[in-house]
C-alpha cells in the first residue's frame, strides 16, 4: 500500500440517528447521545467497524447469489479487513455454499477512528468555547453544543391503548444533515492493497443505516470512502473503485 495514500469514511446523516452512550442525563434524557468532553457527538470506532462488518456479510450474501468465485474472493477481503472467528467461517460456508479453509485472524488489519465531526469544525468551536477559563465561564457550553447537534425524542410502549408502566423513554437523536468522518488505518502493510481497498469501498457505499433503532426507520445515511494522495489541492476526494458499481448498489 502506498505510504502517500490516506483514507477516510464519510457519513452524512439523512434521517435522525441514535448514537447512544448507554447513559442517562438527569432531568433531560434517559438515553443520552455519545459525546466527548467538549460536547461533540461521536460514534465509537469499534462499533462502526462492527456495523460495517455486518454490512460486509450482507454484501457477501448478494455476491454468493450472483458469482460464487466473486463471493470467495470477497470473503478473503472481509477476513483481512475485519477479522473473523472459526464459528463465523463455519456459518458462512454453510449458509452461502463456500468452502473457505484458509488462514484467518480475529481482529483484522483495519483500524477505524471514532466517527466525528470534521476536525476544523470541532477546533473552531473549541477555540471560542471558553470565554473565561479561570472562572469556568463558557461562551458556548458543552450542553449548548449537544443541544445544537441533537433532538430529544420520546418513545413509548402501549398495552391496550395505555402506556405500559415505565415504558416511556426519552433519548437523543443526532440531527439530520450532520457529516461525520472516521480515519482508516492498517496495522501492517497489505500485499493486495488495491483489491482490498476496492472491496472496502463497496462495503462503505452499500452502508445505508447506522446506530440504534435502524429497524424503526432511524439512522439512514449516505456514506463514501475518501482518499488523499497528497497530490491534489483538496486534501481528500472521493475514492472511485474499479469494480462493478452495481455490486454495491444491490
Amino acid at each position: 500500500m502506498s505510504e502517500m495514500n490516506e483514507y477516510k469514511i464519510e457519513v452524512e446523516i439523512l434521517s435522525e440517528a441514535i448514537f447512544t452512550s448507554g447513559e442517562k442525563e438527569r432531568n433531560l434524557v434517559q438515553s443520552r447521545a455519545q459525546t466527548d468532553s467538549n460536547g461533540f457527538v461521536y460514534f465509537h470506532g469499534k462499533t462502526l467497524k462492527g456495523q460495517l462488518k455486518r454490512q460486509a456479510f450482507w454484501l457477501l450474501g448478494q455476491y454468493a447469489k450472483l458469482d460464487i468465485r466473486k463471493a470467495d474472493s470477497f470473503l478473503k477481503s472481509i477476513i483481512k479487513l475485519f477479522g473473523i472467528n472459526s464459528n463465523e467461517i463455519i456459518n458462512i460456508n454453510n449458509r452461502y455454499g463456500l468452502e473457505y479453509s484458509g488462514e484467518y485472524n480475529r481482529s483484522g488489519l483495519m483500524r477505524l477512528s471514532n466517527l466525528e465531526l470534521d476536525e476544523k469544525v470541532r477546533n473552531y468551536f473549541i477555540a471560542c468555547q471558553i470565554e473565561d477559563e479561570a472562572n469556568g465561564y463558557y461562551r458556548i457550553s458543552p450542553h449548548d453544543l449537544i443541544e445544537a447537534q441533537t433532538h430529544v425524542r420520546t418513545g413509548i410502549q402501549l398495552e391496550d391503548g395505555v402506556i405500559k408502566n415505565k415504558m416511556l423513554n426519552t433519548f437523543h437523536t443526532v440531527r439530520k444533515g450532520l457529516v461525520f468522518y472516521s480515519s482508516v488505518s492498517f496495522e501492517n502493510e497489505i500485499d493486495d492493497a488495491d483489491s482490498l481497498i476496492d472491496d472496502l469501498a463497496k462495503i462503505v457505499y452499500s452502508f445505508r443505516r447506522i446506530g440504534a433503532g435502524i429497524h424503526r426507520g432511524r439512522g439512514e445515511i449516505k456514506s463514501r470512502l475518501l482518499i488523499s494522495t497528497n497530490k491534489n489541492e483538496e486534501p481528500y476526494y472521493e475514492f472511485k473503485y474499479k469494480g462493478d458499481r452495481n455490486y454495491a448498489s444491490i
